[in-house]
Order: structure tokens, then C-alpha cells, then sequence
């Protein structure tokens, strides 16, 4: 059983109010200054992601991090301002298919989709 310190409480209450993924250093520059330093961060992300409080996934080499859902999510990310947009996993039945006629065990998928959001699409 996970013991809750005061700074895994702090940080668990954080990612529970974000709408997207968040690098460890984008965490660790919204936590009020001095809660905690950018190793503890990088050390709870890791403890949360043993115990499947927080799922990851990898955007553009960096990784992000985000509260565990059992609704799996994707996401479009604008090239010019970074804006990320969620959107739902279609991947799963496809990758399930495959997966079983080539008796292969997934252990999970990321997939991002890049582009251009509305607003940037207006000054290209």
C-alpha cells in the first residue's frame, strides 16, 4: 500500500485538476514555489506510475504525465502554439484484432496526431 505524504497528497490534488498531460517540468514550475524540488517530483511521478495513479505518454521526445482514466485518450497536438486537444482511442479493437492473429500480448500504445488547432491555422 501506497504511504500518502504530504508532498504525494500536494502533487496527486495537482494532477487531478490539470485537463492535459504535463511534463514533469511544466509540474514542478505550477507547484507553489518551494512545495517540493523537480527530483521529488520526477521520484513521486515515478512512485505514482508503480502504483497506476498516473499514466504516461510520449509527445514530441518529451514524456507527459496525467492522472490514470479507465477511458484511454489520444491526442492532437497544434506544431505552431503546442495546444493539445484529447481525443478518443479508436485503436484498441484494431490493435486487439491484429494483436490475437499473431499472438502478440499488448501491454499498451500511444499514438499522437500532429497539426495545425484552429486559431493557427488563420496565420499560416
Amino acid at each position: 500500500m501506497l504511504k500518502m505524504t504530504k508532498q504525494r497528497e500536494q502533487l496527486l490534488a495537482f494532477l487531478k485538476k490539470q485537463k492535459t498531460p504535463l511534463s514533469a517540468e511544466m509540474i514542478y514550475a505550477k507547484l507553489p514555489m518551494g512545495s517540493m524540488n523537480l527530483s521529488t517530483v520526477y521520484r513521486t511521478l515515478d512512485t505514482f506510475l508503480q502504483y497506476h495513479l498516473v499514466e504516461k505518454t510520449f509527445l514530441d521526445n518529451t514524456t507527459y504525465y496525467k492522472i490514470s482514466s479507465p477511458e484511454h485518450k489520444h491526442y492532437m497536438v497544434c506544431l505552431k502554439c503546442h495546444k493539445m486537444i484529447e481525443m478518443d482511442c479508436h485503436v484498441h479493437g484494431i490493435a486487439d484484432e491484429d494483436a490475437l492473429k499473431n499472438h502478440f500480448t499488448i501491454t499498451g500504445h500511444d499514438l499522437t496526431v500532429y497539426g495545425y488547432c484552429q486559431a493557427c491555422q488563420a496565420s499560416l
